[in-house]
């Protein structure tokens, strides 16, 4: 069985969607929040820019973690996600390709700086796939995530982000209940239950995924049921299950739904993914944030499609202006929404 045969119709045969009303219930809102919150820049906005430089290449102009966390500082963030992959050893799919000195010395000139310069780090994060049928695989990402918990401890991170995985081959063969409670939520106890000796909290990242919904997204924290483990609410990544795009869908619905397990926030343009038009209404995503009890953090995440005429391999310097435009936008809705309408 090849990926193109997971379409959304076969998808819909291995998971029943409980509508996202069962989550919100008549008295789900609070207080009205009227205050400010600590906004922010996630560093993958510049991810060919710094894998550019990591991997020495010329695919788009290069740029250094520790010069976009200045970057940052200078457009007014109040905090930073240093994502692990841009600390030089750090490897996908093995365990870091430098010694334990390079990479705890470069996560404490990380912490430094943001010392430095008064910006806070709202987290960190690694790619994994706890969906993988191969048990080996699993376990190789659960060992790779304690070691990056570590590294988060020592750069000062609180919060590890880390993926559900892909929607694997063999989901036809069983169904979304099996793939989410024998191999997704006992990998993510795991590394839960360490991260609370780190002080590190584990936040899952929809992503588009095999977590594609809310529902999906709060079944899975519920079998987990551990305090230390909740949500990095990307708010470009909801979707029906399987669906190419979110095109039409009920984001803002999901992204409330999902709210009172948030520890950390992606905030994105596009809130139906790379594939749509529509933008993300920050009035309204901030709205409902404020009638919640989320006081954390809010970065920014910007990523661009291979078309876009913006896209960071076709500019002579890192998209600065573009990650400043959408931040000064963030800043504009937050503002703007201190006063209930």
């Amino acid at each position: 069985m090849n990926r193109a045969e997971l379409n959304e119709v076969s998808l819909a045969k291995v998971y029943k969607q409980i509508p996202t009303e069962h989550y919100l219930a008549d008295d789900r809102r609070g207080e009205y929040y009227s205050g400010d919150y600590k906004l922010g820049v996630n560093l993958y906005s510049f991810s060919h820019n710094l894998f550019a430089w990591l991997q020495g290449t010329n695919a788009a102009p290069p740029a250094d973690t520790l010069s976009l966390i200045r970057f940052c500082k200078e457009i007014g963030c109040d905090c930073v996600d240093v994502t692990g992959y841009f600390i030089p050893g750090y490897e996908n799919f093995a365990m870091p390709s430098k010694p334990d000195k390079d990479i705890y010395g470069y996560a404490e000139s990380i912490r430094s700086l943001c010392e430095e310069l008064g910006v806070e780090i709202s987290g960190t994060g690694v790619k994994n796939d706890f969906a993988d049928p191969d048990a080996a695989r699993r376990a190789l990402d659960v060992k790779r995530i304690k070691y990056w918990i570590d590294v988060a401890a020592a750069m000062g991170a609180p919060v590890m982000r880390v993926f559900n995985g892909e929607i694997p081959q063999d989901i036809l063969s069983t169904d979304w209940d099996t793939v989410a409670r024998e191999r997704i939520v006992p990998a993510l106890i795991e590394c839960a239950d360490y991260g609370v000796g780190k002080g590190v909290r584990i936040g899952m990242q929809n992503h588009g995924d095999i977590t594609s919904t809310a529902d999906q997204v709060i079944r899975i924290l519920e079998w987990a049921d551990h305090p230390n483990l909740g949500v990095v609410n990307d708010t470009g990544c909801y979707k029906t299950f399987g669906a190419a795009t979110g095109d039409g869908y009920d984001w803002y619905d999901d992204i409330e739904a999902v709210l009172p397990y948030t520890y950390n926030f992606q905030i994105k343009r596009l809130p139906g993914g790379l594939n749509t038009e529509t933008l993300t209404d920050l009035d309204e995503l901030f709205t409902r944030i404020r009638y919640s009890g989320y006081r954390g953090y809010l970065p920014l995440e910007t990523i661009w499609s291979g078309a876009d005429p913006q896209h960071p391999s076709k500019l002579a310097a890192p998209p600065y202006e573009q990650v400043r435009d959408f931040f000064n936008e963030i800043q504009a809705a937050m503002i703007r929404t201190k006063v209930r309408k």
